[in-house]
């Protein structure tokens, strides 16, 4: 028996080489491009935002605790 045969997935078939895109194509991919590279942009930076407000939150609940201990 060949190896191919024990293999769990089938062997692929060769891809056939794309055609060039018109102009108008070239330019709509472009376009859909630009705005996947706006959304990934927006959604690191609120990420961004998160993580900061995350780390004052953190910063001011160890520091109200701190102060608490010393007041005792």
């Amino acid at each position: 028996m060949r190896f191919y045969e024990f293999a769990t997935n089938k062997p692929r078939k060769p891809r056939k080489p794309k055609k060039p895109m018109t102009p108008e194509q070239s330019m709509v991919a472009a376009r859909k491009r630009q705005v996947d590279t706006a959304k990934q942009a927006l959604q690191s930076v609120k990420d961004q935002q998160k993580q900061r407000k995350a780390a004052e939150r953190a910063k001011r609940i160890s520091y109200s605790g701190t102060l608490q201990q010393r007041s005792n």
